[in-house]
């Protein structure tokens, strides 16, 4: 049975560096600019609206840090029986990391979620930021694990 599942791992193995999503960040960007006003618009006391809004302006930040792009910590991923490696885009350094039970693979994108040398990493994939291929191949690696 080990072998099979070794088999099954070579045969998905994937190597990725996706292409920069200026589109998902302006989209991002338009999200949490209407979250931020909604408490305004429905007429929130103050106070509430204040906090609501810095919250949803807080989240921008993170959300970012997970589009493929310049403001994205990984630069590229590579997935095989050997397991799990990413690069990270300062220094280039490649780390062992593992994917954690955050990761989903939908019909259109894959919320991909690691950890990597202590450090919460992840991608919000879009189908159009990798080849058809890389990208049916990944799906199937996160559905298998």
């Amino acid at each position: 049975m080990h072998n099979t599942q070794r088999f099954s791992m070579t045969l998905f193995a994937v190597a990725i560096e996706p292409a920069a999503e200026p589109r998902l960040a302006a989209l991002l960007l338009l999200v949490h600019g209407f979250a931020a006003a909604s408490p305004w618009i429905a007429r929130c006391p103050t106070l509430i609206a204040a906090a609501l809004s810095l919250l949803a302006l807080a989240g921008l930040g993170f959300s970012l840090a997970r589009v493929p792009g310049p403001h994205c910590a990984l630069q590229g991923l590579m997935l095989d029986a050997g397991g799990c490696r990413v690069w990270l885009q300062r220094g280039g350094q490649s780390l062992p990391a593992t994917i954690t039970s955050g990761t989903r693979a939908y019909a259109a994108c894959i919320v991909l979620d690691l950890v990597a040398d202590g450090r919460r990493l992840g991608w919000l994939l879009p189908r159009s930021a990798l080849p058809a291929a890389d990208f049916r191949r990944l799906k199937a690696l996160i559905r298998l694990t």
